[in-house]
């Protein structure tokens, strides 16, 4: 699953956590009393907070404060703050379970992480700052009990969570990084998923926008096809997809034949830097018709004058990996960073969730 403590963690006695501040940090929890150091930012830095992750390498969507609203509403953002200017900050979630305190991920969300401003200078300037900011992060957060997070493919730097007792695991994605050059992503493509393609089109199926609804349903079917829960509610969904259209970022897409049945359908969400496929699915008992390779074709040229690079999240399911190789994509591996006890540990290794 791509999401360890989220699934573990579901159920009755789950609620969400809002995180309040120490008394200390609270105390100067203004800007103008704090220049420097840990804090949480207010909601009336969300324009700073997004500055810095447009700026920043580590930045992406799933880190902007509209995404943070919709589907984690009560999370935060500990910034990191270098003479009253924010330089680095990393989004925290927490639920409680059990009457444990989970700082993990919501749902729908790829990868967080540390993001950074740009660092000038040499290359041991750059990693030497970059190993400072770390650090800083990662003795905070070693005082979470349990912690998890996938954290950005550009945060190739884990050594400072690994020194304070986090463990690293690798985790894969697969992306197009010419997105700008159809004509050489097509080229890429191997044979047999350009044959789906053309064969969809003589089909007479078509790609068009839809509801997240549809999405839902035909997700849920892929799911139940593999005895799995849905990871995604369909109310979550069309929160995202609401927000997204408002912000110019996400749409949901089905591909129909002539008679309006859907085969499959997906929703896709981007910004400059990355064109997400979210999540997706199609109907069992319509598989060979090659509705979901024309599909992924069409939001990738959707995408083109949208992003630099689109990334299939994932994955690391044979099956699943096979298919999206087969466009010619890249591999792209990325840390996931946790801590928590040693019997929590045991025990999802135990049912099979770690």
């Amino acid at each position: 699953m791509k999401q360890v403590l989220e699934s573990c963690d579901l159920g009755p006695n789950e609620i969400n956590v809002r995180v309040s501040a120490p008394a200390e940090e609270l105390e100067n929890s203004a800007p103008e009393k704090q220049s420097g150091g840990l804090r949480y930012l207010s909601e009336e830095e969300n324009r700073r907070w997004d500055e810095l992750v447009e700026a920043s390498p580590q930045g992406s969507l799933f880190c902007r404060s509209w995404w943070l609203r919709v589907v984690a509403p009560y999370s935060r953002v500990l910034g990191y703050f270098d003479r009253g200017r924010l330089v680095a900050g990393i989004p925290l979630f927490f639920k409680k379970r059990l009457g444990i305190k989970f700082c993990t991920m919501p749902s729908l969300t790829q990868t967080w992480g540390v993001v950074i401003e740009p660092i000038e200078g040499k290359r041991v300037h750059q990693m030497t700052r970059q190993m400072e900011i770390l650090t800083i992060f990662a003795r905070h957060l070693a005082g979470e009990q349990v912690f998890l997070q996938r954290f950005q493919p550009t945060i190739a730097n884990f050594l400072p969570f690994q020194w304070l007792g986090f463990r690293q695991a690798s985790r894969v994605t697969y992306v197009i990084e010419h997105l700008c050059d159809l004509d050489r992503v097509w080229a890429e493509m191997r044979e047999n998923q350009r044959r789906e393609i053309r064969k969809a089109e003589k089909r007479g199926i078509v790609v068009e926008r839809c509801d997240p609804e549809i999405v839902a349903q035909n997700l849920a079917k892929t799911y139940v096809r593999q005895g799995l829960q849905s990871p995604a509610k369909t109310h979550l969904l069309r929160l995202v997809q609401q927000a997204a259209r408002q912000n110019d970022a996400g749409e949901c897409f089905a591909a129909r034949d002539a008679s309006g049945q859907v085969h499959a359908a997906a929703m896709l969400v981007w910004d400059r830097k990355r064109a997400y496929y979210l999540a997706g699915g199609g109907d069992p008992t319509l598989r060979t018709s090659g509705a979901t390779a024309l599909l992924l074709w069409k939001m990738m040229q959707f995408s083109s004058g949208r992003s630099a690079v689109f990334d299939f999240e994932g994955s690391q399911i044979p099956a699943v990996e096979r298919f999206f190789r087969a466009f010619g994509a890249s591999q792209v591996w990325y840390h996931e960073i946790s801590k928590m006890p040693r019997w929590l540990r045991a025990g999802l290794v135990l049912a099979g969730k770690a």
